[in-house]
């Protein structure tokens, strides 16, 4: 207790030698940015274009250089590029801060089939994480529950707010299900033939599930109840297709089960992870599925696997016309989200289907595309400026970014510690 009580100590007081910057005020003048290559999200782009936005919202994204004469607040952005709020998708962010402190953990619950765990309610505002991954251009999340097989319920959260009722853009949009491996990896040791001589296990896990989901959905049904199930509460709005079922999933015999368990009930997944997806191309396009694809850089599935698959699995997805987007393991690693679509841009993917695949895809999958994922007018001035191209880890350089059109500050915990060591060890 005394190690944990110093620890814990320490973290606060190391937390307190960096000032969290404060959410923006609200915007209150128009503000013009000209000048830039504008990457619209949908697969376009705009060179030596315009961006106007008030009050939140895009006025105007173009050409026209005449929409932005009368604006006094306007930024030259010339060389520069503008895009779309990268969103952070199947993510713990502000549900973590240190992996090795558990007491600032807090993103799984006891128990196998959680339904009701909401990610929204624990989400961490204060979190020194969220500056470090919203200075590179990630400005939205879906952060979600881990752990056991039906996690609980995700939230599309914006990065820049006082408290989770701030942040909230799409709260309780989906639950979380982790579908059962068909292989489970090889075990030693005195209990290995325990874990590993059954046969039936896979089929096992798969009937257990079904039977949860008939009687939430027989539960469902019942229209005036006296015993009140919150597990299976949560669950209503599934079967009314209001929220949507995540289905975590690699191998290419579980994405296939996995679809079919869900149509059973009336529901049309979206795949998690996925990385065998490019052998049931064919199978996902049939029934329209759409995927959070596992991150670029990882290795390959299986052994007789080409070594660079996960790097191709991007193209294979796009020209097969699947909706897919990008996502990275972890909380503080997804300020490198967008270096995942980057390195897929050696194997044949388009740079406007990369920045797709980071803004508009996964607006499309959340239900969000109407108002975020692309710089169009009438949209959420969701966007960020960069000296560079942001895919590339040498030249992406975030200048300034905006949510709902609020200026919001860029500093953060690193940048900070950056400037205090480079002053000590390079006095002028």
């Amino acid at each position: 207790m005394n190690k944990l009580s110093i620890l814990c100590f320490l973290f606060c007081h190391s937390a307190t030698m960096h000032s969290q910057p404060a959410p923006a005020e609200k915007q209150q003048e128009a503000i013009a940015i000209v000048g830039a290559t504008i990457h619209v999200g949908n697969g376009q782009s705009i060179a030596n274009g315009v961006v106007v936005f008030e009050k939140g919202v895009l006025q105007y994204v173009g050409t026209d250089f005449n929409k932005a004469v009368n604006i006094k607040n306007r930024i030259d952005a010339s060389g520069k590029h503008i895009y779309p709020g990268f969103i952070c998708m199947a993510t713990n962010l502000g549900l973590a801060e240190i992996e090795q402190v558990k007491a600032t953990i807090d993103y799984e619950e006891f128990g196998s089939m959680n339904p009701n765990v909401r990610s929204l309610t624990s989400y961490n505002t204060d979190s020194k994480i969220i500056p470090t991954v919203r200075s590179n251009g990630m400005l939205l999340a879906q952060v979600i529950p881990n752990g056991g097989i039906i996690s609980g319920q995700s939230s599309v959260m914006q990065l820049d707010a006082w408290n989770w009722e701030d942040a909230v853009v799409k709260a309780d949009e989906g639950i979380f299900l982790n579908w059962p491996s068909p292989n489970p990896p090889r075990r030693f040791g005195p209990d290995a033939d325990k874990t590993q001589q059954d046969p039936d296990r896979y089929q096992t896990e798969m009937n257990a599930l079904k039977a949860y989901f008939d009687e939430a959905l027989a539960y469902s049904k019942v229209p005036h109840k006296t015993n009140v199930n919150l597990a299976y509460e949560s669950m209503k709005d599934l079967f009314k297709g209001i929220k949507k079922l995540y289905i975590r999933t690699q191998a290419a015999k579980a994405i296939i089960h996995s679809v079919q368990f869900a149509e059973k009930y009336g529901l049309k997944p979206v795949l998690v992870g996925a990385n065998e997806a490019w052998r049931v191309v064919d199978f996902l396009k049939e029934h329209q599925v759409s995927i959070i694809l596992g991150q670029v850089h990882s290795l390959p599935a299986r052994e007789d696997d080409d070594y660079d698959q996960p790097f191709k699995n991007p193209k294979i997805l796009q020209d097969a016309g699947i909706l897919y987007c990008f996502s990275i393991t972890g909380f503080w690693e997804q300020r490198n989200l967008h270096f995942q679509a980057g390195h897929a841009l050696g194997y044949g993917l388009n740079y406007e289907q990369a920045i797709a695949g980071l803004s508009l895809n996964p607006a499309k999958i959340l239900g969000l595309d109407q108002r975020l994922g692309s710089l169009e007018a009438g949209k959420e001035a969701t966007l960020f400026v960069s000296d560079g191209d942001v895919l590339d880890m040498r030249t992406s350089r975030v200048t300034r970014a905006f949510i709902q059109g609020r200026a919001i500050d860029l500093d953060n915990k690193q940048k900070e510690l950056y400037r205090r060591f480079y002053a000590k060890y390079h006095p002028e």
